[in-house]
């Protein structure tokens, strides 16, 4: 029997080597893509566990020895330190300057120099270090003050570290982080932020602990937040939850396909086989014998391939996209990680590749050698119903007879269909990816942002200070601020952006008009309300200055960035809340003239430039299961065609013999691999628009939604692609057919 199973693999070689591509590609694909979210994935929290880093950071406008106590007391609370932020910057650069203590609770990592201490220097952030060329023991000013460059070091809360929110690339040679000891930075004269950095016991209630801090603090207290939240953790674990769900989705499309062919491909391959399975049972071979045996063509072929793609997906592809992912973070060094899941996959494929070969091959082994070979009984075929009608007649011979052959034969019909289909899903769900991307790039910086530039403030602009900053501008400008809210929703709290705009039109809201908000009323970017579960014309509340506010959701915005709530000036007012914007949003060849407050000027085509390198690393993820969608589109093509071609190879030797020139057989195949093309190409367009469409919406992120769309030049490629396969496949299948030898065909099988 282990004879017969590889002479039957090497007589049935393609068939066979499909379903090991199926399986090599998708357990490739999902254990190379997966294994780079693991890797990152761990390197993050083990970043974050060395660090010790702190769960919450109060922001204070001043410190208090009695106070702080009260606030080691809580119950929550088992750690407190102090911590001082401030800002710097020239000419030449920015650097958020830290303070520190001995204290355990977000401790940065030194990489080389001295360890932390209260010495008079600094320790810079190593990558700022690195792309300035500095050297250990170089003087270093900040207003006017000269320090010792210690050491370097890298802190989890700047893992993706930008100057402001308007650099969506790090630029490490003009910004970066830095430390000081609390009375080298008690020198500087710059603005404090003052923090207490907070370490709570797992059982911690944010909203309860928020209630408790600002009973404490009094008029002290300005705001908590977690750690995780707008920093660039935040960034980082959602590019990893965005490619976790890549290798998720796709893979699962891929294993879907993969086992719809493996069903395909076992089904005819036991029917061919049919005769041989009589006679074995016939020899006494065992029930349980002939089952393992044909049992074993499934699990060879899927085990092998799955196996060599389980094996190679960390080792080879891994590497390669954690070199265009993995240099936007700054991280001490990537960990190596071991995981599982490959190989529970491996199992899986297996697993389902038994089940489905159960299916043909069960029923035949249980029944007597006798039946078995009984000759199937004729089958009365109907007339197709266009042989009723007066249309019928005018059609073309070769017409009539692929109409038949389709009609009589629906599950080959099916099967060439859904060659067709699957291609064509898995070539839009592709390209459909990368133009989704790039077209909600497009629609933030082309709709939605019609400023030209971008001027950001160090601290929220009074009406004072407003006033003397645009004297000289006309009304073309818009005023911007953003907030972190708490939006109350089914018991939790949220913490969403509010972004609140002055009349203008430079940042253009789709299909709604900030000036139509009245009272209480404010607009909710679409899909944090899906997300939330939040419907239009609904009361929610959100927890402003620990007030509890009730605003009105007046409709939802189909929008892709910026995501969260949206204020006119004049409902924020209504909120009773005070209108500070930190930026200035200015049209075409309008400026502003230079001023202390000023911390950075940006160009809306250099964010553009920057957002588009800041996706490259995705766009090569996508790019690679462009590929594997075109490699698994013409192998599920090129199989089911030759599975086809199995069940009509005595039909073509038929018609040899009764007088059909090559050229007419050729034809008559041509002309049902184009009909079936066709119609799977129909099926396909849809299928393939509705899973992007999902697609989408679960690979988005909370910061950026991505709007499902796919271009025109796109679909006619992918299109291009399938009909391209199908030429592929037909010759091919030509050279088959010019091949059959009709007295070899239509003898009698052994």
């Amino acid at each position: 029997m282990v004879r017969k199973t590889f002479r039957d693999l090497r007589k049935n070689w393609i068939s066979f080597l499909s379903v090991f591509l199926m399986s090599f590609i998708c357990l490739f694909i999902f254990t190379g893509i997966f294994h780079l979210s693991q890797q990152m994935d761990a390197t993050g929290k083990q970043f974050s566990k060395n660090s010790h880093l702190a769960d919450s950071a109060l922001t204070i406008t001043s410190f208090s020895n009695p106070k702080e106590q009260q606030t080691k007391k809580l119950t929550n609370v088992s750690q407190v330190t102090r911590r001082s932020i401030g800002y710097y910057q020239n000419n030449h650069f920015s650097l958020s300057i830290l303070t520190f203590n001995h204290s355990s609770i977000s401790k940065p990592q030194v990489i080389r120099g001295a360890k932390l201490s209260q010495r008079t220097g600094i320790w810079l952030d190593e990558d700022f270090f690195q792309a300035n060329n500095y050297q250990l023991g170089d003087d270093f000013s900040i207003e006017k003050q000269q320090y010792k460059i210690l050491g370097t070091i890298r802190q989890p809360e700047f893992i993706y570290h930008t100057e402001n929110e308007d650099q969506p690339l790090p630029n490490h040679k003009k910004s970066g982080y830095a430390y000081l000891s609390e009375q080298s930075f008690n020198h500087l004269q710059i603005i404090p932020t003052r923090q207490l950095l907070l370490k709570t016991t797992g059982d911690n209630n944010t909203p309860w602990l928020e209630n408790e801090l600002s009973d404490i603090w009094g008029n002290n207290y300005q705001q908590l937040n977690q750690t995780h939240d707008g920093t660039g953790l935040s960034i980082f674990f959602d590019r990893v939850t965005q490619i976790q769900r890549l290798a998720f989705l796709f893979s699962s499309l891929f294993l879907l396909l993969t086992l719809i062919t493996v069903e395909a491909t076992m089904r005819r391959f036991v029917k061919q086989q049919q005769l041989q399975i009589a006679v074995l049972k016939a020899q006494g071979f065992s029930r349980w014998t002939i089952l393992f045996h044909y049992l074993s063509f499934g699990v060879i072929v899927t085990l092998l391939g799955s196996s060599i793609g389980c094996c190679l997906g960390p080792k080879l592809l891994s590497p390669v996209l954690l070199s265009a992912i993995g240099n936007q973070f700054s991280v001490p060094d990537w960990l190596e990680v071991q995981t599982t899941l490959g190989y529970a996959g491996i199992a899986l494929i297996t697993l389902l590749s038994i089940l489905i070969t159960l299916i043909p091959v069960l029923p035949l082994v249980r029944q007597l050698p006798a039946f078995i070979m009984q000759k199937q009984s004729n089958q009365r075929f109907k007339r197709v119903w266009l042989e009723q009608t007066n249309v019928w007649s005018y059609l073309p011979f070769s017409l009539q007879w692929t109409l038949r052959d389709i009609q009589r034969n629906i599950r080959r019909a099916v099967l060439g269909v859904f060659g067709a289909l699957g291609c064509m899903l898995l070539l839009i769900a592709a390209f459909g990816i990368k133009d989704s991307i790039n077209f909600s790039l497009d629609s933030v910086f082309n709709d939605t942002y019609h400023y030209e530039e971008k001027v950001s403030f160090k601290k929220p602009l009074t009406v004072q200070e407003r006033k003397s900053t645009v004297q000289s501008l006309s009304t073309d400008y818009q005023w911007l601020e953003k907030q972190s809210v708490k939006l109350l929703n089914e018991s939790k709290e949220q913490t969403v952006q509010a972004t609140i705009v002055s009349n203008g039109n430079q940042l253009y809201l789709p299909e709604v008009d900030l000036k139509d908000l009245t009272g209480n009323q404010v607009f909710l970017s679409e899909a944090l309300a899906k997300r939330l579960n939040i419907q239009a014309k609904a009361t929610i509340y959100i927890k402003l200055q620990q007030q509890i506010i009730p605003v009105f959701i007046k409709r939802l915005i189909p929008i892709s960035s910026p995501q969260g709530l949206f204020f006119s000036q004049k409902t924020w007012e209504n909120l009773q809340q005070p209108f500070e914007p930190q930026s200035l949003l200015l049209p075409k060849n309008k400026t502003v003239i230079e001023s202390p407050l000023i911390t950075s000027k940006n160009e809306k085509l250099q964010q553009f430039k920057d957002s588009q390198k800041l996706i490259d690393g995705i766009l090569m993820i996508v790019s690679l299961l462009i590929l594997a969608a075109l490699t698994l589109g013409i192998t599920i093509m090129m199989n089911c065609h030759l599975l086809i071609f199995s069940e009509r190879f005595i039909e073509f030797a038929t018609l040899k013999v009764l007088g059909f020139t090559k050229q007419e057989i050729l034809s008559l195949s041509f002309l049902e691999t184009s009909l079936l093309t066709l119609l799977g190409w129909l099926l396909g367009v849809p299928a393939g628009r509705l899973f992007l469409n999902a697609y989408v919406a679960i690979v988005s992120t909370d910061q950026q939604q991505y709007l499902p769309h796919i271009t025109f030049q796109s679909m006619m490629i992918a299109s291009l692609v399938l009909f391209i396969c199908m030429l592929l496949v037909q010759l091919y299948l030509n050279r088959r057919i010019n091949r059959i030898d009709f007295a070899t065909a239509l003898k009698p099988a052994e």
